[in-house]
């Protein structure tokens, strides 16, 4: 009897201890990671008529360092998505131009192999006179940031010519998913 209450107890402990390593591993199938593209300069190249037109900057990506540094293969990212997008104008011309002369802006991502994919929007709402904060689209762009190198777009619609060169810079910052026992 006493060797029936040692081994229920024994088995008792056993459960309970695969019931919190099984909790443990539960935490373990995915990882957040989070990455931030900074300075992502862009240039409106005077002169340019009002309207719309497409402005793109080509970035090598650097994921594979990124997955090494947290020791897991870059094909263990599940899902990448933005979590903001900025653009601020950095014109230092004695007449600099500020966001009052754009009605609508949109941000894309192209890649090798991918096809291009529209990210964030803006209707002319601005944080400030030279700052935008984009309206995120909440698409999966892992795709994109797994290429060795991939290409923001910035597609602005203007009320007014521009007679200098525009100096713009772009703020990424992405979260990423990572399924290390995928």
């Amino acid at each position: 009897m006493k060797k029936q209450i040692n081994r229920i107890s024994l088995g008792l402990v056993l459960a309970t201890g695969l019931l919190f390593s099984l909790n443990a591993c539960k935490k373990l199938l995915s990882i957040t990671l989070e990455k931030d593209y900074q300075s992502v300069q862009l240039l409106i190249q005077a002169p340019q008529s009002a309207g719309t037109f497409t402005i793109s900057k080509e970035i090598m990506s650097d994921l594979e360092t990124l997955a090494s540094n947290n020791n897991f293969d870059i094909n263990k990212i599940e899902s990448a998505k933005l979590e903001s997008l900025t653009v601020d104008i950095e014109d230092t011309n004695p007449t600099p131009y500020t966001f009052d002369i754009v009605d609508a802006a949109t941000a894309s991502l192209s890649a090798d192999g991918q096809s291009v994919l529209e990210v964030a929007s803006d209707d002319a709402s601005q944080v400030s006179p030279t700052q935008m904060v984009m309206d995120l689209k909440g698409v999966d762009i892992a795709p994109y940031l797994k290429s060795n190198k991939f290409n923001v777009l910035l597609s602005l619609t203007t009320n007014t010519a521009i007679t200098h060169d525009v100096p713009l810079k772009a703020t990424l910052k992405c979260k990423f998913v990572v399924k290390p026992l995928k």
